[in-house]
């Protein structure tokens, strides 16, 4: 469990105890006395600059294959909305809302499938499962290719999002298990970021392939489709041999790399220090799916997907009706997911150096606000008010980029291991994504360019996410403050370790990430 001493709790004396317990890249001023005398002389030999190779060495195995994957199925997912304005409505006969329905259908199973999948994930290695779901999803990429009405595009969107389900809360459990509590927001943010750059891709690339229109007798929109689940399938076959499962796993870590991942891991609550952690049941999956710390995470969640979806299916749209020409439209979606990105990464890191969750998603929720406001106002005479709505749009990404690796990293580090932090993450994700069916159904044609009900609703939900946010940060403290009371000698006393681990975050030894 966490070490925790009896302390002030303020803000000001927390940054500074948490920044000396576990720093980003190395093992430096680590309290110790919860390990073996062996395994704490072990840690020391590992501060300082061998300590930090050995987690670049995890960087560097482990980010860039879940970030590239990632990237696939924000491309995957979102690339429908590229394919509208290159005809596929047209060709396709869409009527009325029957665009939205096709957006929205895909986050119905993928809601449903994100816990069931986590479950999967526990019992098949990771590296198999997280392959079979790319496979999957690719094949049905360019089946949405070959699509001849709104039936057969339902259909491949309810499919997509049943293997597209498992792939986010499956990754972000795995990084979550090989980095301590205060390293995990940067690492998320620069997996996260690749949904950024993913929009930034899509337009590039669908400008680039709509250019073959025609060609063989297939329309630029289909090709597009075709094209982008091929990479999919590709990357599908070869990702077996690439995926990280686990540290014990990593033929790649000798083994005192090894042992020093598990010893930093025990040490900052990740791991229990012996084998009575939680096992699955169906009283803990009810028992998390209630736990009031996910539910306060998950009305963070819809701040980022409400917006986030709306934005990712309609943006080429909305610039598009900025009197910009199909082409210009594709490619200016390029700037705004990636100032998005960088946001995510830079809030990341210094949210990680902070070792402070909440002020690093309430500001960014707070400069979305002030985006959608501009939006909002601006709109009703959108000609020549160009300038002010890009501006807008670039400030609404730096804004949502940041927010989820952030709720994602701030409710992962309250879960203790390992079954409740799955499930947790899997169930915050889900029912996060429950505003993406209202995301994707709030941008309506008929009320643009200005989008009303579109810039309200998110500006509604942001500010009630605001809310949430201030109650979380108050209650942790609240209980950190409390844990304070007794002393790590009175609690050894009272407890064993067993019982302190099969407490969970409970342990009166577990302090809260603020």
């Amino acid at each position: 469990m966490a070490h925790t001493s009896n302390t002030d709790n303020s803000p000001a004396a927390r940054l500074s105890a948490e920044e000396k317990e576990l720093k980003p890249e190395n093992v430096e001023n680590v309290p110790y006395s919860a390990l073996a005398a062996d395994d704490a002389e072990f840690l020391r030999r590992y501060e300082g600059k061998e300590g930090k190779k050995i987690v670049r060495k995890i960087d560097m195995r482990l980010i860039p294959i879940m970030a590239i994957l990632y990237l696939l199925s924000h491309i995957d997912r979102g690339n429908i909305g590229n394919a509208k304005i290159e005809g596929m409505d047209k060709e396709l006969k869409l009527k009325g809302n029957e665009y939205n329905i096709a957006s929205t259908i895909f986050f119905v199973p993928y809601i449903i499938f994100e816990i069931p999948s986590n479950v999967i994930l526990k019992k098949v290695r990771p590296s198999i499962w997280l392959s079979f779901l790319v496979l999957a999803w690719g094949v049905t990429m360019t089946c949405m290719g070959v699509v001849r009405n709104f039936g057969d595009l339902i259909a491949c969107r309810v499919i997509l999002g049943i293997f597209e389900a498992g792939f986010f809360p499956g990754a972000v459990f795995i990084i979550s298990t090989w980095y301590p509590r205060h390293e995990l927001q940067q690492r998320l943010a620069l997996f996260y970021t690749a949904s950024a750059f993913s929009g930034a891709l899509s337009g590039l690339l669908a400008y680039g392939i709509a250019r073959m229109d025609g060609m063989r007798g297939i329309s630029g929109w289909r090709w597009i489709f075709l094209i982008e689940g091929a990479v999919t399938v590709a990357a599908g076959l070869v990702m077996p041999l690439l995926i990280v499962d686990s540290p014990e796993r990593a033929k790649w870590l000798t083994d005192d790399e090894r042992r020093f991942i598990d010893l930093r891991l025990r040490l900052s609550g990740v791991r229990s220090a012996t084998n009575e952690g939680d096992k699955f049941s169906w009283r803990l999956l009810l028992k998390t799916m209630g736990d009031w710390k996910i539910l306060l995470g998950v009305v963070l969640a819809w701040a980022n997907s409400v917006p986030n979806a709306a934005f990712k299916f309609t943006l080429p749209q909305i610039i598009n009706q900025l009197g910009f020409s199909t082409a210009n439209s594709q490619l200016l979606t390029i700037p705004p997911y990636v100032v998005g990105g960088v946001s995510a990464w830079l809030v990341g890191r210094y949210s990680d150096r902070f070792s402070w969750r909440a002020p690093f998603i309430m500001a960014p929720m707070a400069l979305l606000a002030v985006a959608l406001a501009v939006l909002f106002s601006q709109s009703p005479k959108v000609g020549s008010n160009v300038p002010a709505m890009y501006t807008g749009v670039m400030l609404a990404q730096i804004g949502i980029y940041p927010l989820l690796p952030g709720i994602s990293a701030w409710v992962g580090n309250n879960l203790a291991p390992s079954w409740k932090r799955s499930i947790g993450l899997a169930w915050l994700l889900a029912a996060g994504n429950f505003g993406s069916l209202i995301g994707t159904n709030i941008f309506l044609d008929r009320e643009g360019p200005t989008y009303p009900t579109g810039y309200g609703v998110s500006l509604g939900v942001i500010c009630l996410a605001l809310c949430a946010a201030c109650v979380l940060e108050f209650s942790l403290w609240k209980l950190n403050k409390a844990k304070a009371l007794k002393s790590e000698s009175e609690i050894r006393a009272q407890y064993t370790q067993e019982q302190l681990d099969a407490m969970g975050e409970k342990s009166p030894l577990y302090q809260y990430t603020l």
